[in-house]
């Protein structure tokens, strides 16, 4: 259900070889966001900024509020 909510926000599943799961990505005019969601977990990494040397913004349950906040802005 995450990943269709992902898509609908304006993200895309890329590959990232650093853990099993899936990351998924929307760039933006200032950073780009990007969504890790690990296998059998409830809990999700959001990082923001450069894609591959973003900062970690929120780790935690995926429908927290700070996580929703990152995923549904789009002014990023």
């Amino acid at each position: 259900m995450l990943d269709v909510q992902l898509v609908n926000a304006g993200f895309y599943e890329i590959s990232w070889p650093e853990a099993p799961g899936a990351t998924y990505v929307r760039p933006g005019r200032r950073e780009s966001v990007r969504v890790y969601v690990p296998q059998a977990s409830p809990e999700v990494e959001v990082y923001a900024g450069d894609l591959k040397n973003g900062r970690l913004v929120y780790r935690g349950p995926a429908d927290h509020e700070a996580c929703l906040r990152w995923l549904a802005e789009r002014q990023n």
